[in-house]
């Protein structure tokens, strides 16, 4: 978490209260949470909430229906703490929680990052990039993260390798093509070459434009360009070994790398449907 933004700082704050009182609830003997001293401790973390936490991701904003969640869960765990309640039903809405843990952290991230640094909405120079980045914050915040690192790290003229772009690139498109296409589901419609332990991604992506109802020539351009960022990824790679200065390595791998986006740039929005909204 980025630590300097004030939402991600009483989030994480407030989840140090949360796994506190998750222990305490597990301590509890019986069926029924009443001493005074645990429901003490649920109705300060659920305080926390609304006096810090809340105020905060309001602020930046957080225009999500997990909000709405926390809003629902929180108020249910102060009623539960006004009087002796079940063990169980506070065990419930903790899961309830964690559940929504990560997705919120990470949509915090991006837009704290977003909203504080002026030098990613500067990187934002088409509106495919900002169209990828938003759509991929509401269907995978984890996967809108590694976007927004790619952005960041091919903006950054000053980087000493440009190797860990190309990878976080393929795993942005592998892991939309993993969230659209499980492997189950695909593994119905192909079959797997004899040494290949999963389908491809080229695989994948005909498997979700076939569901869509686009023929073969319509689908072309994006099984293109997922060969390409597939097999650009390994070649890259290797390609190092072959060039003499430092310099000359740093400036064309960087070119390289920004090819490629142009081919995962061309996918994600075939995937994300960008073009037609």
């Amino acid at each position: 978490m980025n630590g300097g933004h004030p939402a991600a700082e009483s989030w994480a704050a407030w989840w140090r209260e949360l796994n506190k009182l998750d222990l305490s609830i597990k301590r509890v003997r019986g069926q029924v949470a009443s001493s005074n001293a645990f429901r003490d401790d649920a109705k300060a973390a659920v305080q926390f909430y609304f006096r810090e936490v809340r105020p905060a991701l309001t602020g930046l904003p957080l225009d999500d229906a997990n909000l709405g969640i926390l809003d629902e869960i929180n108020p249910h765990m102060l009623e539960l703490a006004a009087r002796p309640s079940r063990k169980s039903t506070y065990r419930s809405r903790m899961r309830e929680l964690k559940a929504l843990q990560g997705r919120v952290e990470a949509k915090i991230e991006i837009r704290a990052n977003t909203k504080s640094s002026g030098s990613l909405s500067a990187l934002l120079t088409t509106s495919t990039e900002a169209a990828i980045l938003k759509t991929l914050d509401q269907l995978v915040p984890t996967t809108a993260l590694s976007y927004q690192q790619v952005l960041l790290d091919l903006g950054d003229k000053q980087r000493t390798s440009y190797r860990g772009t190309a990878s976080e690139l393929s795993e942005v498109v592998r892991e939309l093509l993993d969230h659209l296409a499980p492997d189950e589901e695909v593994l119905k419609t192909v079959r797997l070459e004899r040494d290949q332990k999963r389908p491809s991604m080229k695989q994948k992506t005909v498997f979700i434009l076939k569901n869509r109802g686009l023929g073969e020539t319509a689908r072309k351009p994006a099984e293109t360009s997922v060969e390409i960022i597939e097999n650009g990824i390994g070649l890259l790679a290797r390609s190092v070994y072959d060039r003499g200065s430092l310099s000359t390595h740093v400036a064309t791998t960087r070119q390289e790398v920004l090819t490629l986006k142009g081919y995962g740039d061309a996918v994600l929005a075939d995937l994300l449907q960008i073009h037609k909204v």
